[in-house]
């Protein structure tokens, strides 16, 4: 893998830019693994795309139902 370089203002703590660094890094080894673990998925983005949306509305639904006024 390549570096990547991220510029910090000079007025920001140091502690501070250490974690966005850390941050990064680790982000950046999830999204690795992931594509590691998917590589060979016969899901097409398409169809993942309709499966999140599904997600998404059965949980607005569930939500809806906890937190509604009629409780």
């Amino acid at each position: 893998m390549g570096d990547i370089v991220v510029k910090v203002p000079p007025n920001v703590d140091e502690k501070l830019a250490s974690l966005i660094a850390k941050t990064i890094s680790e982000r950046l080894k999830t999204l690795a693994r992931l594509n590691e673990m998917l590589n060979n998925s016969e899901l097409s983005e398409e169809k993942a795309v309709e499966l999140g949306r599904k997600a998404k509305m059965g949980r607005g639904e569930y939500l809806e139902r906890r937190y509604s006024s009629g409780d």
